[in-house]
């Protein structure tokens, strides 16, 4: 029964809200800063999307010069000819690959930890803001209450 008398003054709250017949508890400094925090996470979401997206052509251009590496290789071995020449080219896309790899690894470290500030840090926080809002609500309901018994 409490709960349901609760629901109802937190539902009657929220639609008097909305329509303008009562006035909200704001603390300005704490919207703005919550507000903020949203403009946050939805920069650092953008940001998550590039650097995936980058890493994802980033990988296809390690396949490539891995590729490069081996066909030059191949072509070494069956050119006398240009057998210096192709051999060069082999071990300059290998070393590209070696050194593309670290930046990879170094990269997907970047993805895995903003992936962790968007998705598990600055969600939780905005898990605890729906709950101070419930609050808040709840206050202002009971706050509502008080002033229409109040003579």
């Amino acid at each position: 029964k409490q709960w349901g008398l609760s629901t109802y003054k937190c539902t009657k709250q929220t639609l008097y809200e909305k329509l303008g017949k009562t006035i909200r508890t704001v603390d300005v400094e704490l919207e703005s800063q919550i507000e903020q925090l949203r403009e946050t996470k939805r920069r650092y979401e953008n940001v998550l999307a590039l650097a995936r997206s980058y890493a994802n052509h980033f990988s296809n251009l390690l396949n490539t010069q891995r590729a490069l590496s081996d066909t030059f290789l191949d072509l070494k071995h069956k050119s006398f000819h240009l057998c210096d020449e192709y051999g060069y080219n082999a071990d300059t896309q290998n070393l590209l690959v070696r050194h593309g790899e670290i930046l990879m690894g170094a990269l997907n470290y970047f993805i895995s930890t903003l992936d962790t500030l968007c998705n598990k840090t600055i969600e939780d926080t905005i898990t605890t803001i729906r709950l101070y809002e419930t609050s808040r609500l709840e206050y202002d309901a009971c706050r509502t209450d008080m002033e229409l018994l109040s003579p």
